[in-house]
């Protein structure tokens, strides 16, 4: 074949890369996952477009240590009542999962059981969600425009919003008060803290944890009077944070919110927990938000359904989980 000339080498040059060019960066675009197969990258978010019009899903999660749902409707706790009632209430079981505090929150922030992370303790570090991404790292992955927010009494549960290749963008342990031998004071701060980052920036998610429930059933046990005081003090709290959702969703009328609820634990009458007895093993989840119909009842979701529910509503591909979202188990609600 006869030899180019020097300019029409160059020519030749230009159009092939000119034509090469978009099928190597389909190329690049079409690997969209990282570690997790099932967590995409957002073109939208990874190239600085806005995500398109409809209303913008918002979640908050409230996580309160060590409460039992029986408990609360015998404290006559009117918010958490009230809340439920709104929407759907499962009371369910984690029979067969290690009722602890750092296994279960785990669970409730990644979405598989304490077989698959591994935890089975208090103590614990970022290790796990390497492996076993928390629902932050997921959501962060998915679209790192996103605000994802944590801000809990338990130090371990910034462990777990802080971990990971993506993490939460506010990772927060509340300061304990040295005026507190009962959390309240701590816990109220915590609320404090979510109220205002509700109301200042209307993040994409926000998970929080209030811990006085569990130590007053330590200290004077599931049965006591003083566990009951915790649990009305708490629902302040809970009635505190969920009237700054409304307010906010009145302010934005863009942004869709829905508020979860759900407890890591039970209670031993005499306080305790660990085992695998009805009152430690009791869970509960509350949905609240426009995909829950008011007053559905049903025993079929738990703490482990929490990220998939999440991620879910934020639109993000759930990955392999153990848990399932509230918005897709149909079969298994009974209406009232």
């Amino acid at each position: 074949m006869r030899e180019l000339s020097a300019p029409a080498k160059v020519l030749v040059a230009l159009v092939t890369a000119l034509v090469t060019l978009p099928l190597l960066w389909s190329a690049a675009g079409s690997d969209t996952t990282f570690d997790d197969p099932g967590v995409a990258i957002d073109p939208a978010a990874a190239f600085g477009m806005p995500r398109r019009g409809g209303p913008e899903a918002k979640v908050v999660v409230i996580g309160i240590d060590g409460l039992l749902c029986d408990k609360a409707d015998r404290a006559q706790a009117p918010r958490l009542r009230h809340l439920a009632a709104q929407g759907l209430l499962s009371r369910g079981s984690i029979a067969g999962h290690i009722t602890v505090s750092g296994p279960s929150w785990a669970s409730v922030l990644t979405g598989v059981w304490d077989t698959a992370h591994g935890i089975t303790g208090n103590e614990f570090d970022a290790s796990p969600f390497l492996a076993y991404p928390s629902v932050f790292t997921r959501i962060e992955r998915a679209d790192p425009t996103r605000h994802t927010v944590s801000i809990g009494t338990w130090h371990q549960i910034a462990t777990i919003a802080a971990s990971g290749d993506r993490r939460a963008d506010v990772a927060l342990t509340t300061s304990p008060d040295p005026r507190d031998s009962d959390e309240a004071l701590t816990d109220a701060t915590t609320a404090t803290e979510v109220v205002a980052a509700i109301e200042r920036s209307g993040p994409d998610l926000v998970f929080t944890h209030l811990d006085q429930v569990d130590l007053a059933g330590h200290q004077h046990g599931g049965a006591s009077r003083a566990y009951l005081a915790a649990i009305r003090r708490v629902d302040v709290l809970v009635g505190q944070i969920v009237a700054a959702v409304d307010r906010r969703a009145a302010e934005h009328p863009r942004e869709q919110w829905t508020v979860l609820v759900t407890t890591d634990h039970g209670h031993l009458p005499t306080g305790g927990h660990g085992g695998q007895t009805p009152a430690e093993t009791a869970n509960f989840v509350i949905a609240r938000g426009a995909d829950f119909t008011s007053g559905t009842t049903t025993s079929a979701y738990t703490l482990i359904d929490i990220t998939p529910t999440v991620l879910d509503l934020l639109g993000v591909p759930p990955g392999r989980l153990d848990g399932h979202s509230l918005r897709t188990r149909r079969a298994a609600i009974d209406e009232r």
